[in-house]
């Protein structure tokens, strides 16, 4: 049986790093700042120590910490859904033809690397099967940079965190 993370860990952890402290409170703190997925299963662990291949580095949008935490727990006990951020990036490394879902836009926008008039133009044609030829090639124009930025695997990002995340840790003590 896989090794399941243990959520009220999770929880301590990251009413640590927040202002509040309560869960209900502190969890609405943090955002979605970069995902990435691991080379190697287990190579990281989210905070809830479970080993983790989608990584979702959190940034508390008061105090500026970061935390690494898995996709599951970020759906699941924070409720943003990184989880359709992750499928959607997939299913464009498949075929950069394909519509970006909602979440993805919208994080796209967030990260800065698409425009307003993209992520309009995106918004716009989430749902339309049949794009013109200078529509289909806009959108996959957009879609190949957002997936060039959102390079999943990052492993030089990996260190930065391990060194951002202990510092508040340890600020904390």
């Amino acid at each position: 049986m896989e090794e399941l993370g243990d959520h009220k860990q999770l929880m301590r952890e990251i009413v640590a790093l927040s202002e509040a402290n309560t869960w209900e409170v502190a969890k609405h703190e943090w955002s979605l700042h970069e995902i990435g997925e691991c080379d190697e299963y287990g190579d990281e662990r989210c905070l809830c120590g479970h080993p983790i291949r989608e990584m979702c580095w959190l940034t508390n949008r008061l105090n500026g910490r970061r935390a690494l935490v898995g996709n599951h727990c970020v759906t699941k006990f924070l409720g943003i859904r990184s989880d359709l951020i992750f499928t959607c990036m997939k299913r464009l490394l498949d075929d950069s033809e394909k519509a970006m879902n909602a979440e993805t836009i919208e994080y796209a926008y967030e990260q800065g690397w698409i425009s307003v008039r993209e992520m309009e133009f995106s918004s716009d044609t989430l749902h339309k099967r049949n794009l013109s030829f200078k529509q289909a090639r806009w959108r996959r124009a957009i879609n190949e940079r957002v997936l060039s930025f959102a390079d999943l695997r990052r492993a030089s990002r990996r260190h930065e965190l391990r060194q951002s995340k202990l510092e508040p840790a340890a600020a904390a003590v």
